[in-house]
């Protein structure tokens, strides 16, 4: 049964190569198979849970054959060059909704209940909201007297999907030049009132094949042997 929200935004997929997954070709880590099907096709249908409309998938030019093939007739599929700030301004154009949920494909593995929550978190007093997750690496700044501790508490990791007014999202892509950029970041440098919801350690990134065995330990397909003393190397 499908989920009523308050807000049905269009949701817009980006099956690019982030720049992590870049170094192996540019390949599509969206694409890899996952139990049976790739990780795309898991987000699909976790969003087939919804009412919302119909989801639009941006991936490389390269790879729409393949996607289309994957995604079946009913999904639409573009072809994007560039970053997620290209993808992102150049589908804005041709699309009528006020407001955008973006998703990142390799976070295939994101509950529904993330998604939900997102969707929940939408109201006239915030122009988008996003998962977060609590910081557990250790992290430092550094000086000119060397390095420092950074209190973790106020720090949080970014998740997917987000969550943001059309307008909102023309001005953050509008206002950086990096082809990478954040668009939450981005909006919240244009003062924009963003609502955090939280994530879940479950929608990590999968780019390469070390967060692919992650994904499988998560599903139940495979054992985590990182314990193991023959999987560390000795010197």
């Amino acid at each position: 049964m499908n989920q009523s929200v308050p807000l049905r935004p269009r949701p817009i997929v980006l099956a690019l190569a982030p720049p992590q997954a870049r170094g192996t070709g540019g390949e599509i880590p969206a694409l890899a198979e996952l139990g049976g099907s790739c990780l795309v096709q898991r987000l699909q249908t976790t969003l087939s849970q919804f009412s919302l409309p119909a989801p639009l998938v941006l991936t490389r030019e390269s790879a729409v054959p393949r996607m289309r093939r994957v995604l079946g007739p009913r999904t639409e599929v573009r072809g994007a060059e560039g970053g997620r700030r290209r993808a992102l301004t150049a589908v804005l154009s041709s699309i009528q909704e006020h407001a955008v949920l973006v998703l990142d494909a390799e976070r295939a593995l994101t509950p529904a209940s993330v998604i939900t929550d997102v969707l929940s978190g939408a109201d006239e007093s915030v122009d988008a909201v996003v998962p977060v997750i609590p910081l557990t690496d250790s992290v430092k700044l550094t000086s000119g007297s060397g390095l420092r501790n950074v209190d973790r508490s106020t720090l949080a990791s970014l998740q997917s999907p987000r969550l943001l007014r059309r307008e909102v999202l023309e001005q953050a892509l509008a206002s950086t030049t990096d082809d990478e950029a954040d668009e939450i970041l981005a909006a919240l440098a244009c003062g924009a009132r963003v609502r955090t919801v939280h994530g879940s350690h479950a929608g990590f990134a999968v780019v390469d094949r070390l967060g692919l065995w992650q994904a499988q330990i998560a599903l139940g397909l495979a054992r985590d042997t990182s314990h193991r003393h023959g999987l560390t190397r000795r010197h």
